[in-house]
């Protein structure tokens, strides 16, 4: 079992209790209350320095991240009818599909990240910091804040990518529509001005890009758009997105992103 490197005296450790704990979830679903998970703390974490203050302050914040996972619907107080408060807990319905995924956990906003660096060659550092505000958003019960700024950050993958497609343009006349296209504000003509080019493309033989790619590039962040959108102005109403949906757009955005990623690619090394 890989072990993680822990020393009280340096930052991050938040971050490396709450990627221990979750595994520790996973691992074993049989884990009923909160003693359980801190004895179990020297199975994933090496201690750097004083063993004694390493392990004392990795348990407190141990405690912190069970706590957080309780507000964010993870885990709820007991265990059955006969051990209905605390330290028992169980792993709530939404807990249990949040622990199985095997990658891309919003509620492991570092693990999230840095999965997102490793898998993603090149990505984007402004986007990174967008998506890595949503992620601690998410955490932090602001589900509102998250898809805003989950918006914010597709709408910037978009924009790389129409950047990419003007710059592959081999047709001088559309480059100048499209430039035209691009220096409005408005992102609708963007958008269809984008989706017709790739229409078109696909209508070739062999399609130079994914069957899905519509679906992924306009469908997807159209979705995500619109959100941004309808919750990034004044209402009336004060809007209701629930922890679930800021979720599932988490989990979304990175194949997206990935799909996005392949277009670009394909847009540098051709002229169309």
């Amino acid at each position: 079992m890989d072990k993680i490197s822990f020393n009280p005296d340096e930052k991050g450790g938040l971050e490396l209790a709450r990627a221990v704990v979750l595994r520790h979830l996973k691992e074993d679903r049989n884990c009923q209350q909160y003693q359980h998970v801190i004895s179990s703390l020297d199975n994933y974490v090496d201690f750097i320095g004083d063993l004694q203050q390493g392990r004392s302050r990795f348990q407190m914040l141990a405690l912190d991240v069970l706590w957080e996972l309780m507000i964010q619907g993870v885990i709820a107080p007991g265990l059955n009818a006969a051990n209905p408060n605390l330290p028992f807990f169980h792993i709530t319905e939404y807990g249990a599909r949040v622990i199985s995924e095997q990658k891309y956990m919003p509620h492991d906003p570092t693990g999230y990240v840095d999965r997102f660096r490793a898998e993603i060659e090149n990505a984007d550092p402004v986007i990174i910091a967008y998506l890595t505000e949503s992620l601690e958003c998410f955490v932090r019960g602001n589900p509102i804040a998250c898809v805003v700024m989950l918006g914010i950050t597709a709408e910037r993958v978009f924009l790389l990518l129409c950047s990419a497609l003007n710059d592959s343009l081999s047709n001088t006349n559309e480059k100048a529509e499209f430039d035209k296209v691009l220096n409005r504000n408005a992102m609708k003509p963007k958008m269809d001005w984008f989706l017709d080019k790739i229409q078109r493309l696909q209508q070739g033989s062999p399609r130079p890009l994914p069957d899905n790619v519509n679906i992924m590039l306009c469908t997807i962040y159209d979705f995500i758009r619109c959100q941004r959108n309808d919750l990034g102005h004044p209402q009336d109403n004060l809007p209701n997105v629930t922890r679930e949906e800021a979720y599932v757009n988490l989990r979304v955005f990175p194949s997206y992103y990935e799909m996005t990623n392949q277009v670009m690619t394909y847009f540098r090394e051709n002229k169309v």
